[in-house]
């Protein structure tokens, strides 16, 4: 069984479990399988939850890339014949100590309650070591000079008012010095600005190069630092705005206004969001009071351009589309706000090349490649190229749930039904309770001609939906035995507002038991 194949059964499984097709006994015999021990001997598994695959190095569990190609068991090897002793008569030897093999010689297959039914928690391994009453001596003493020095310069150097004295300038700096009055405006953030300016920078690099969660943390870290300063929060709001998360994005937009309501780049941010969260009238008014407070913000004429299409005022959107271009001929936003522009309008020449430049400014970012296949497949109607920015949105940022349905639909547009099924199976992993999805892998199933996998799927969906479109057209295919595929997108209607994230409700039926730290395998047995 390939790699490939121990994905497809996997998704297979899961499937079928979800839905009560088989049982959780049954789901743990078949999951034990779906493992292998590569040409350099590490044992490979697939996380049954997540359907990731991990690599034991021989300490730890880490998520990686399996080999392409399984190697096939080595062949059995055939002792050679005895050869017969005939001039010398035959002399036992002396028996010799045996020595047990050394574990990293003899890498042993993880049973499944260590490894293929569960995933990690954590990939580190704490150190050994022997502890002696030397080094607990040693440790106590270290422990109590430590905190007499931390007593001595807390005392001299926090005490508003208090001069340092020498015995504290001895401690820190190794020398006596002047004395010194140690003071501090009250008010005065607790880092200094250059320390904000650096988490946000860093967040921001981090958020193009599609490490999202990492990137919050760093607005996060700065917001706590800076209570006041309104653009942490701003920037923490665009995080979570393209994460999906949009009522939290525009908490986060609101409180950087009331901080500071005469930041231009806080107005425009809360303009973006409240459209996108459907609130366009308060947009437009957020949007215009930022261009009021900078006319010089590329981001507040490319988001009010973005406001007025949402608001239903598109003879007001050129204007400032071509002010943000204007202002920042190299800002991928400018760009996007120019490119709907374009398409909204009908004039799609020019519009593609303003989309591909948005991809071309920030290559690493993965909202940039989502959106790009999504105007490709709804508005280009090239889902065959949708395919491959989607699957580089996924590559970057594999997190992102519409990723994978949006690139189930746009296979199944480009009659590619049995690579849709593997993509809504692993969109269902992530969000299970999603019953649009649920749908849209019985149509997959199908239209790849495989009913008796389909129908369960699709009773499932209507019974939560008994309206849905996607799963009646699943049950007429099956009913009629016709596969010929058709068009599942749906027609555009206007700019594409990201999808929201969705909290995920309790799932009813069986739950998977969640993740736990998985035991070193033990080459003995």
């Amino acid at each position: 069984m390939t790699v490939e194949e121990m994905e497809r059964r996997f998704y297979e499984l899961r499937g079928r479990l979800d839905v009560g097709a088989i049982t959780e006994e049954a789901f743990r015999t078949e999951i034990e399988q779906l493992r292998f021990q590569d040409v350099q001997g590490r044992w490979w598994m697939i996380g049954a939850q997540s359907g990731r695959w991990y690599m034991y190095d021989g300490t730890r569990w880490i998520p990686g890339k399996p080999p392409a190609a399984i190697p096939p068991p080595p062949p059995p090897v055939i002792p050679p014949a005895p050869r017969r002793v005939v001039s010398k008569p035959y002399i036992p030897p002396i028996p010799q100590a045996q020595t047990a093999p050394s574990p990293a010689r003899t890498p042993m297959a993880p049973t499944v309650a260590q490894a293929a039914y569960t995933e990690p928690l954590s990939y580190e391994s704490p150190p050994r070591f022997r502890v002696t009453l030397p080094l607990v001596l040693g440790c106590a003493g270290a422990t109590v000079i430590g905190f007499l020095i931390l007593v001595v310069v807390a005392a001299e150097f926090l005490l508003p008012g208090k001069p340092v004295s020498s015995s504290a300038s001895l401690l820190v700096f190794g020398k006596p010095s002047a004395t010194v009055t140690a003071t501090r405006p009250a008010g005065q953030p607790l880092a200094a600005p250059s320390d904000i300016s650096m988490l946000i920078a860093m967040g921001d690099q981090l958020l193009l190069d599609s490490h999202v969660e990492p990137a919050i943390t760093q607005y996060q870290n700065a917001a706590q630092l800076s209570p006041n300063d309104p653009v942490p929060l701003t920037h923490l709001s665009r995080a979570l705005a393209f994460r999906g998360q949009i009522q939290d994005a525009v908490a986060r937009a609101r409180l950087a206004v009331q901080r500071s309501p005469n930041d231009a780049e806080a107005q425009a941010q809360l303009a973006r969001v409240l459209a996108w969260s459907g609130q366009a009238t308060e947009a437009v008014a957020a949007g215009e009071k930022a261009i009021q407070l900078d006319p010089q913000s590329a981001n507040a004429h490319a988001f009010l351009a973005e406001v007025y299409i949402l608001a239903r005022r598109p003879n007001d959107a050129p204007s400032q589309a071509q002010a943000a271009l204007s202002l920042a001929p190299q800002s991928a936003e400018a760009h996007r706000a120019q490119a709907w522009v374009l398409t909204l309008s009908g004039q799609k020449d020019a519009a593609l090349p303003e989309w591909k430049e948005t991809v071309t400014l920030e290559p690493n970012f993965f909202f940039r490649h989502f959106e790009l296949a999504e105007v490709l497949r709804l508005y280009f109607n090239s889902p065959a190229d949708a395919v491959s920015e989607y699957r580089q949105a996924i590559a970057l940022y594999g997190a992102y749930i519409p990723a994978y349905s949006r690139l189930g639909i746009a296979l199944l547009d480009s009659n590619q039904p049995q690579e849709a099924v593997r993509q809504f199976q692993h969109a269902l992993s992530l969000d299970r309770n999603n019953a649009e999805l649920v749908a849209y892998l019985g149509l997959a199933f199908a239209r790849a001609d495989q009913c008796t996998q389909a129908i369960p799927y699709l009773e499932q969906a209507l019974r939560t939906d008994a309206n849905s479109a996607i799963a009646q057209s699943g049950l007429a295919t099956c009913e009629s035995g016709n596969t010929a595929s058709g068009p599942v997108s749906k027609p555009p209607t206007g700019l594409l507002i990201p999808p929201t994230l969705v909290p995920q409700a309790s799932p009813g039926g069986f739950i998977l038991p969640p993740p736990t730290p998985v035991a070193t395998p033990n080459p003995g047995g």
